[in-house]
This record gives structure tokens, sequence and C-alpha cells, in this order.
């Protein structure tokens, strides 16, 4: 299998993927914390919020295997990912425009949609251009990229949202697609190797894949996975139930601590993901994991007691050794326990469903626990569940590192 490490790609295509990445996470980010905001000022309740944001939750969920599969069938990658950032515009401009029920669920389903194809699609570029050999420093590299990007676009648009109108950070979402298809199209397709970006065995067969049965009972991956679902499950509500919670108790300040809330942990993943994607070969993937699992129970818990909203603002600083974490283990650990299938991307859309399915509830079940018992208690029981997950890595998830890649 030495096809899936021998890759030799250009500086041109590999900065496009950079660029194609910030820009990604620009759009991406409209779709962020400032919804939960922003349907609050529109006088939505927190239930309906987490409503919302469940039903664009599902429809990411129902697409992420079907996404994976067609990710590992098609070879043109980039046109892909161009279809998906046009439906994200669209969804943004229906935010701007048109925010009632009907039409924030479409939007949130044509989100949910395009995200289920960009994220293995990014992923299966970049080991399209690099192999298995360079992709820890790879996503490392794309992890920097997503971070910068959000931050910059968190911050652009909270001081948008705060002095001119909330409905700008939409709009400023629908602007950046341009950029994102201009440097989608510096990335050569002739670079992208079908067989390398689905991690096939035979580079001559690169549609002969492993069966169905074989990754479905694959324990690496099946523990892997579970592990993530509990994560997400606790993760994703953390930040909408924080700007939840500083609509409700300081509206007048909340766009710039919800910007803060988004740069701050941003700008701490956007240093150490370059020496994250180090330790994952000096380490091993193991102990990253566990590093960064162990951070959510405890922002969750601090997050319950924080007295002011600035103080949100240094709790979430911790959230950035996370996302670097999780931001780059999860593909290149499923990268590890697929390596030569063939079913790259349809793995990571099989951990993708699970944990959206988590993500999905969880913004349901904890909207509606804050609204019935308050934003301490809804915090506690997202800080129960990382525990839960913590547990299932330290005791279950073995270490996935190739031995061929031990030094």
């Amino acid at each position: 299998m030495d096809h899936l490490d021998n890759a030799r790609p250009s500086e041109r295509s590999q900065r496009g993927l950079d660029w194609l990445t910030f820009f990604v996470a620009d759009v991406q980010t409209t779709f962020g914390p400032f919804v939960a905001l922003y349907l609050s000022a529109e006088r939505w309740s927190q239930g309906e919020i987490g409503l919302a944001l469940t039903v664009g939750g599902l429809a990411g969920v129902l697409s992420q295997i079907p996404a994976g599969a067609l990710v590992d069938a098609v070879a043109a990658k980039r046109l892909l990912i161009g279809i998906a950032i046009a439906f994200i515009a669209l969804g943004a401009l229906i935010f701007a425009f048109w925010p009632v029920v009907v039409m924030v669920f479409m939007a949130e389903i044509l989100h949910g949609f395009a995200s289920a194809v960009i994220a293995p699609a990014l992923a299966a570029i970049g080991l399209g251009l690099v192999g298995h050999a360079a992709l820890s420093h790879r996503l490392g590299r794309n992890h920097r990229y997503d971070a910068i990007g959000n931050a910059v676009t968190a911050g652009l648009m909270g001081v948008l949202g705060h002095f001119i109108a909330r409905r700008t950070t939409f709009l400023v979402g629908v602007a950046l697609c341009v950029p994102a298809i201009w440097f989608l199209t510096r990335i050569r397709g002739s670079e992208i190797d079908y067989a390398r970006a689905r991690s096939a065995g035979d580079q001559k067969e690169p549609r002969r894949a492993a069966r169905l049965r074989q990754i479905a009972r694959n324990p690496p991956l099946l523990f892997f996975i579970a592990s993530l679902v509990l994560f997400q499950f606790a993760n994703a509500s953390v930040m909408p139930l924080a700007s939840e919670r500083l609509s409700a108790e300081h509206g007048s300040e909340s766009e710039l601590v919800t910007s803060a809330l988004v740069v701050v942990p941003q700008l701490v993943t956007a240093i150490i993901a370059a020496w994250v994607a180090r330790r994952a070969e000096d380490w091993g993937r193991k102990p990253l994991l566990l590093a960064g699992f162990a951070v959510l129970p405890l922002r969750a818990l601090l997050f319950a007691v924080a007295p002011g909203p600035w103080y949100l603002v240094a709790i979430q600083g911790l959230g950035g050794l996370t996302a670097a974490v999780i931001g780059i283990m999860t593909p290149l650990v499923i990268a590890d326990v697929t390596r030569g299938t063939g079913r790259y991307n349809l793995a990571q859309g099989a951990a993708g469903t699970a944990t959206g399915i988590g993500a999905a509830v969880s913004t349901t079940i904890s909207g509606y626990v804050a609204q019935l018992f308050g934003f301490g208690i809804g915090f506690l029981g997202l800080a129960a569940v990382a525990l839960a997950g913590l547990a299932l890595v330290y005791w279950w998830l073995p270490e996935t590192r190739p031995k061929l890649d031990r030094r």
C-alpha cells in the first residue's frame, strides 16, 4: 500500500486547500452560535431554538452516510464542495430575510446536508493530495486555517451585529462564499489521487473496497465512534446554551461576548494545531484524546458557576485545546483504522451520523432542561455526559497509530 504514502502535491494545491478551509470556516461560522442569538432576539423560545437546531442536526445526520459514500465514489470532489457552499449561501439568505419557522427549518436542512458533504470531502482531498504518512501534518494545517477563519469571521460578525444589524452576519456569510469558490479552483484536480483519497488498498482498482460488514465489525472504530457520540452530546450544547444565557441575562452586550466566545478558543486552536499534529506522531493518538476529552467536563462545570459574561470568555479558552485535539484526531484515527479498506469517507460518514444524532438530540434536551430547571443544571448535565465519554476512551479505545509510523 505504498501508494497511500507516496504523494508530492504542488504548493498551489496545498495553498488552495489552506485558504479553501479558511473561507469554508468563515461561511460555516454564519450557522454557529449566532443562530441561537439571532433567533432569541427574534423572540423564539429556548425550546423552539433547540428544535430549529435539531432540525439542522437531523438533516446532517441523515446525510452523513450517503455523503461519505458519495465522496468515496465521486472523483470530482471539488464539484461536491462547490455545490455544498452554494447550499450554505442560500440558507444564510433565508435566515437574513425570512426568519420564520418554515423557512428557518429549510435553511437548517440545507446547511445540514452541505456540512455532511464538506467535512469528509475536505479530509479526502487532503488525504488524496499528501497520503497517509503526511496526513497528521495536513490535518493540523487544515485545522489551523479553519480556526483562524472562525476567529476572524466571528469577530467581524459580532461587531457588525452589535453596531449595524444582526442579519448582517448572514449577509457577510453569503459574501464569503465567493473567495471560498475561488480557492477551490486553485486546487489541481489531477493531484487528488482517487485511490489515496478513499484509502483504497489497490491503486489499480481503486473502487475495490472492504465489505460493509467488515467496517461494522471494526472494534477500534466502534469504540471511537461511541466515545465521540458522548463527547458531541455534551459539546454541541455548551455554546448554544451559553449564547441563550447571554441573550436572556446580558442582552445589551451579547453580540460582542458571543463573538469573543468563538474567537478566543479559535485563536488557541490556531496556535496549538501544528503542535497537536506533531504530538500525534510522537506520543500517539490516545494521550491527546484523553486530554481533549478531559477538558470538556471541566469547561461545562465552570460555565455553570461563571458569575458574569466575560468570565465565560476566559473559560471558553479551554475549548481551543478540545477543538484542536478532536478536530485533528477524528479524521486521523478513522484513517488509521480504515487504512487500505477503500471506505475512509464512508467511515467518516458513519461517525458523523452517530455523533450527529448525539448533537442534535442534545440541543433539544439541553434547551428544554435550561428552560425548566435553569442554565446551571443544564451545564451540570452536560458535564456528566462528557465524563462518561472520557471514561470510554480511557478503558476501551486502543492506541490506533500504525506500528510502521512509531518511533
